[in-house]
């Protein structure tokens, strides 16, 4: 299949790579640039006033990793980092802590709610849960989380510029009639509306639309309603979805 990537640079070089190597054609067009905050711009709370950490994306992951090489922390400033415990929003997002550095991992399923749960049915300390977020976020968890009566706050260390346009090649491809792109991958709403944003915006052409594999139904719903074709898994699991790519 001629495939079209939309995640961010960093995720997205090695999902194409592993795309490529099962024979698939891939294009690359993240939707979003990921660029981290510096710590004049925000700073960085100290470790000790938490009990856990709740990434709701691997960007959070990075960013704080980014944040203490940029603080140039000691091996026992990282380590009382490394000691809280992370709730990640799902199986990527966890594969990202673990290879942080994060040894006590609770995972959720893929989306904001499940991680409110899980924070919910594993937090029983006095100590609020940090958030590390995105300058946009999709979804509330501290509002969430204080509907469960469990104190959080927000630390913002990243923000998701979107995309003002298509990559050169990826353009070319959306209009091409003779090979035109059979399918586009989206993990986010917010990559999804920019996608549909930039695609009302190419010329004119008889290129017939991709179809859009969503990580999550929402997901789905928003490119179905905008007339693609679109496929999720039953659970927002980048594996799971991958999988679709074989049916």
């Amino acid at each position: 299949m001629r495939l079209l990537l939309t995640r961010p640079m960093a995720d997205a070089i090695v999902l194409a790579e592993q795309l490529a190597g099962q024979g698939h054609d891939v294009l690359l067009s993240p939707m979003v640039d990921i660029a981290f905050l510096t710590p004049d711009a925000a700073p960085l709370p100290a470790p000790a006033a938490y009990r856990g950490l709740a990434f709701t994306s691997a960007n959070g992951v990075r960013a704080l990793t980014a944040r203490c090489q940029m603080d140039a922390l000691n091996a026992d400033q990282m380590a009382a980092w490394h000691n809280l415990t992370v709730y990640a929003v799902g199986p990527q997002t966890a594969a990202a802590a673990r290879a942080a550095g994060f040894a006590v991992i609770h995972q959720a399923s893929g989306d904001v709610a499940a991680l409110a749960a899980l924070i919910g049915a594993h937090h029983d300390a006095a100590l609020p849960v940090l958030h590390i977020a995105g300058r946009d976020r999709a979804g509330d968890l501290a509002a969430l989380l204080a509907d469960k009566q469990i104190a959080a706050e927000r630390s913002v260390l990243y923000r998701a510029e979107a995309a003002a346009a298509f990559s050169d090649a990826a353009a070319a491809a959306l209009c091409d009639v003779e090979v035109p792109v059979d399918g586009l991958l989206l993990y986010s709403e917010r990559s999804a509306q920019i996608f549909l944003s930039l695609y009302a915006a190419l010329p004119p052409h008889d290129a017939p639309p991709p179809k859009a594999f969503c990580l999550s139904k929402a997901i789905a719903e928003t490119m179905r309603a905008a007339g693609f074709a679109a496929v999720a898994p039953r659970h927002a699991d980048s594996a799971a979805l991958l999988a679709l790519l074989a049916r």
